[in-house]
């Protein structure tokens, strides 16, 4: 079990590091608020873990979803990866964020973090 000091801390640093990634969206003229697909990623420690979370995020919307595992990963070598349909605003919201973080802890898991493409910025050369 995650202590809930972990939990609050990792909460903490996804909103410190989404600030960042939105307004890096921003900066590149993308919308906040447009639906797109959000690329989501989870690591475990155990391939079994890994198929248990799966399950849970689909639960959670998370679609398309695929498990692979580095050679060199430390101590949660299994990489669940999915994508869901959101607006950066929401998808970056207090609840959203620990939601992840929260599901992610019951499974002693890693939310690792999410990222999108901004497809409809012109592209810079």
């Amino acid at each position: 079990m995650v202590k809930p000091r972990v939990i609050s801390e990792d909460i903490a640093a996804h909103h410190a590091r989404n600030v960042k990634l939105v307004e890096n969206i921003s900066t590149h003229g993308a919308s906040l608020e447009r639906e797109r697909t959000i690329d989501c990623f989870f690591h475990t420690a155990s391939e079994d873990a890994a198929i248990a979370l799966s399950a849970v995020l689909q639960s959670h919307g998370i679609c398309n979803i695929s498990i692979s595992q580095a050679d060199d990963a430390g101590s949660h070598p299994w990489t669940i990866q999915g994508a869901l349909t959101s607006s950066v605003s929401h998808f970056t919201s207090e609840e959203q964020v620990e939601r992840f973080v929260r599901v992610a802890a019951e499974h002693a898991a890693l939310f690792d973090g999410w990222g999108t493409s901004l497809d409809e910025c012109a592209p810079t050369i």
